[in-house]
């Protein structure tokens, strides 16, 4: 569950460090984090006892929390770990408006079919936003975990992108899995965003070809011909491209793809 449904720190990790199922062994993990013994854990999820700061961030760190859950967290934290009734209030002020807003944001998402352009910047600025907007489409993939081994990223990374893909309608999350939202995005062909998106796929291939994958293509040829076979070419292109779109709505999900065309004269 999200954290922002939390009150109380010891409440999420409960949840998030369950002894059974697919979360079971992560104490032990989580002691081998915070360079504690696991009974310690266990003193801070069900007892009287409060995690130090220095042990908070590092959860955070463990539990692969975005910057902004992070936040959230350490509130919790620092609101258990307050010494006066007055600094508690403060800081159930400050959690209570979080949650307020995040409530919001969930209520407007109702209505929230296309992005902005300020969030279209934010998307099209990394490479993994859509990567990982597109990943969680496969079953396989819907968990922070399952997306940051498939791309190499960190959990802090993956989740941080997947707040912002949520927060935006783009990605939907539904129990312990992330899935397509009902958000839509599109790029128009002058956009100044343009080259961005493919400057970043670009790279991706290059690194593509820096892991020597059996199933990946890549062609590269220079050559010197006609004007008008230059346009034959290109139109042969664009007429594969045509036929790829037809292929995709019926596709299934199962494996995540890029593909980048290149050609062009000097």
């Amino acid at each position: 569950m999200s954290i922002y449904y939390f009150e109380h720190y010891k409440n999420y990790m409960q949840e998030s460090l369950k002894t059974i199922g697919a979360s079971r062994g992560r104490r032990l993990k989580l002691a081998e984090h915070l360079d504690c013994k696991p009974g310690y854990i266990s003193q801070v999820i069900n007892g009287h006892t409060d995690f130090s700061q220095e042990h908070g961030i590092k959860t955070c760190e463990f539990l692969g929390l975005s910057e902004d859950e992070q936040h959230y967290f350490m509130l919790l934290l620092q609101k258990e770990r307050a010494g006066s009734m007055l600094l508690k209030k403060y800081f159930k002020k400050e959690i209570t408006k979080i949650r307020n807003l995040k409530q919001q944001v969930k209520e407007q998402l109702l209505t929230y079919k296309t992005l902005n352009n300020q969030d279209k910047v934010r998307y099209y600025g990394q490479w993994y936003y859509s990567a990982i907007h597109i990943l969680v489409s496969i079953p396989g993939f819907q968990t922070k975990d399952k997306v940051a081994k498939k791309l190499n990223l960190s959990l802090s990374v993956v989740g941080t992108a997947l707040e912002f893909l949520e927060s935006t309608g783009l990605v939907i999350q539904k129990k312990n899995r992330y899935i397509i939202g009902e958000t839509r995005i599109h790029l128009e062909p002058n956009s100044p965003m343009i080259t961005k998106h493919h400057t970043n796929w670009r790279l991706e291939a290059i690194k593509s070809l820096e892991k020597d994958q059996p199933n990946s293509l890549h062609y590269s040829s220079v050559v010197s011909i006609s004007e008008e076979d230059f346009n034959k070419i290109k139109n042969i292109l664009l007429d594969s491209i045509k036929k790829t779109e037809t292929v995709l709505p019926d596709s299934k999900e199962e494996e995540l793809c890029s593909l980048n065309i290149d050609f062009f004269a000097y």
